[in-house]
């Protein structure tokens, strides 16, 4: 059963998901706004956040961003129609996804399971690491689902490292837009490349301008992450 905290100053909307998600067999909390939320977050574990976008007092991107620095907790943001610019700040804090207001109870369960499939179901921490993929001084290991640069942790999220390690799996070929949707968020994202934008200038950012070089991005079609950096193939020839 998953654990999940509702964060919206609207008592309405919070009643509202909390019996949609209850009926749904998921146990449910509320939170009246930003600082009631990391008030319960800092005693309490939860296996999702559900979070407003524009409360008073500290905002769900301040909340969002707070999470992030300490844990890979998937979050979900809502927002209204006209805070697109606000959609975009969540996806930088390090939100995995949003809704926008009004929403039908259907489309955000569609989310939620989405964001499910993105969470490993069956880590194994004994388990010895057995498939890796190695460029340069970046390790990717699909197993442990770890990354690091020149022996130093890459700190990714759950989204950023499945962005990753689809790469990694199809060294120097392009995966299209819609492809990496599809494996990653799911089939329902074909359409929605704004995600990719964000997620893979984030990784770059991580990556540091040495293995930045490694991600190309194809215009209009779609990735590639090379197997060599461009400046080493430049000093080879």
């Amino acid at each position: 059963m998953w654990k999940i905290l509702v964060v919206d100053d609207d008592a309405q909307i919070r009643k509202l998901v909390r019996v949609n998600l209850e009926g749904r067999g998921y146990a449910v909390q509320e939170a009246v706004d930003g600082n009631d939320a990391l008030t319960r977050l800092k005693t309490e574990s939860f296996d999702l956040l559900i979070l407003d976008l524009v409360m008073p007092g500290m905002s769900g991107i301040d909340v969002c961003a707070w999470v992030r620095e300490r844990s890979d907790t998937p979050v979900i943001v809502l927002s209204a129609h006209d805070e697109e610019e606000l959609k975009v700040q969540a996806l930088d804090a390090g939100a995995d996804d949003f809704v926008t207001k009004p929403f039908g109870q259907e489309e955000l369960l569609a989310r939620i399971r989405a964001v499910r499939r993105r969470v490993p179901s069956n880590m194994q921490p004994q388990q010895q690491p057995s498939n890796q993929v190695k460029i340069d001084g970046l390790l990717i290991g699909l197993d442990t689902r770890r990354a690091f640069v020149n022996g130093s942790e890459l700190h990714l999220t759950r989204t950023e490292f499945a962005l990753l390690a689809e790469l990694a799996q199809n060294l120097d070929a392009v995966i299209t837009h819609e492809e990496l949707l599809a494996r990653v968020w799911g089939p329902e994202y074909r359409e929605s490349s704004h995600y990719l934008h964000v997620y893979l200038g984030r990784i770059r950012q991580k990556l540091g301008n040495q293995h930045s070089e490694l991600l190309e991005t194809v215009p209009g079609i779609g990735y590639i992450l090379h197997s060599e950096r461009k400046s080493t193939l430049n000093q080879a020839a």
